[in-house]
């Protein structure tokens, strides 16, 4: 199993409730630096919860706030 970073379940929920995600979006919520931020997004990114990088438009968020919480009850 994969070891995420200590925000990465609050990012998720901030990120689904907001349908939209970027590395600022997580810098600012969580007062974190850059370097841990892009981490915590790469990690949505490979988990599924969110698209690859569009330049510097906020990522896709591919699940519904419902789909995340059942996805994280099936673990």
């Amino acid at each position: 199993m994969t070891e995420y970073d200590n925000y990465f379940q609050a990012a998720a929920i901030l990120v689904v409730q907001r349908q939209m995600s970027n590395t600022s979006l997580i810098q600012r919520k969580f007062r974190i630096g850059y370097n841990r931020a892009a981490r915590i997004v790469d990690d949505l990114e490979s988990s599924g919860l969110i698209g690859p990088s569009e330049g510097s438009k906020p990522r896709e968020v591919l699940m519904t706030e419902s789909q995340y919480h059942e996805m994280v009850a099936n673990l």
